[in-house]
């Protein structure tokens, strides 16, 4: 997949910008606050309907306007697709693909294969196991749409198994009202669980390849997963063996919500003993790992979208990743610095002030 052409008035720096994208690498250069990450985040708003750098999406309207509307030509495996996404805050979002009416924001992430980095979110490495977990179920979403739902349905039952628990604690519900939700939660956790272990099972030998290919040094076993139930027990025994505490506390303490998935280099887990260095590099692995499970799934390379991804690279390792991304039909890379891009085939544009030249 590739983006050819991305239209978008009042979205972040921008009033109004029209850009040509052309395939296979693209640098997108400029000083910093010039307008490069809002650029990436369009692209990808514009395929994907939502921004990669805030939940508050209020925020990507341009100070001092209404709303905005971001036109995005795409070429996929299966012809041109155009999309059109226009936002005011606090409505939903009004869609259109080849101008018929998408139904929800979700349908695009199975229909657009787009993967992005951005330098903070090195916090899935770093930071606390929701943010794994929910980056392992969005790739399960790009991957496998049936399989991706259990993850939707757990969270709906666990949601009303800790409403029980709570009626119980406040003595408005028996106990024994707990026993049916045991049963449906431990269901469709244990299909969360299979999902999630299928899926680690996938990444380990992409992931492996691509940090080895980055200059890391992966060992054995580099992604891990880690349930919070121990293989082979039944998730509902689980759950009946700790009712009381969990009726105490009034939430569930046992289920895939408690997972983890670690990152692992030379048998360190990088969360905890990488440098800053490694841990970018585990994650640019990570990307390009999911990236080769989704051409092989897929038949056709996803859009890469990498905002200053090589700020704390050292030029041997810009070397690799350039070479690593070179072969996808279209990776659009920002920096400050045109020589970062190390003399690699690249088209160049340039950003200044809110505007984007060749």
């Amino acid at each position: 997949m590739r983006a050819v052409t991305v239209r978008g008035s009042d979205f972040r720096c921008y009033e109004r910008v029209a850009v040509e994208l052309p395939p296979g690498l693209v640098g997108v250069v400029g000083p910093n606050g010039a307008g490069k990450t809002a650029l990436i985040e369009m692209i990808h708003f514009g395929c994907l309907g939502y921004s990669p750098r805030t939940t508050s999406e209020a925020q990507v309207v341009r100070f001092g306007a209404e709303l905005l509307r971001v036109e995005t030509d795409v070429a996929v495996s299966g012809g041109p697709v155009s999309v059109e996404i226009g936002y005011r805050p606090g409505e939903p979002k009004r869609i259109t693909v080849n101008g018929a009416a998408e139904r929800s924001v979700e349908r695009l992430l199975g229909r657009f294969p787009v993967l992005v980095f951005t330098p903070d979110r090195l916090r899935l490495v770093q930071g606390a196991p929701a943010l794994r977990r929910a980056y392992f179920d969005r790739v399960l979403a790009r991957l496998w749409p049936a399989p991706a739902a259990a993850s939707a349905e757990y969270a709906r039952r666990l949601s009303q198994r800790n409403h029980l628990l709570r009626r119980v604690r406040a003595g408005r519900a028996e106990p024994g009202a707990l026993d049916p939700w045991d049963r449906l939660l431990a269901e469709a956790g244990e299909q969360l669980i299979a999902a999630r272990a299928r899926l680690c099972t996938r990444l380990a030998g992409p992931f492996a390849g691509r940090l080895g290919a980055l200059g890391g040094d992966p060992g054995e076993d580099p992604l891990r997963y880690r349930p919070n139930v121990e293989p082979g027990r039944s998730l509902e025994a689980a759950l009946i063996e700790r009712r009381g505490r969990d009726i105490e506390r009034a939430v569930t303490g046992a289920g895939p919500h408690l997972d983890d998935v670690l990152l692992f280099e030379h048998d360190r887990d990088l969360r905890l003993y990488g440098s800053q260095g490694e841990q970018r590099r585990a994650l640019l692995g990570l990307i390009l790992a999911e990236a080769d499970l989704l051409s092989e799934e897929r038949d056709e390379p996803p859009l890469l979208l990498l905002d200053d991804v090589t700020g704390e690279l050292d030029g041997e390792r810009r070397r690799l990743l350039l070479e690593a991304v070179a072969g996808f039909d279209q990776a659009i890379v920002t920096t400050t610095d045109q020589a970062d891009l190390g003399g690699a085939h690249a088209s160049v544009l340039t950003v200044s002030g809110g505007r984007v030249a060749a």
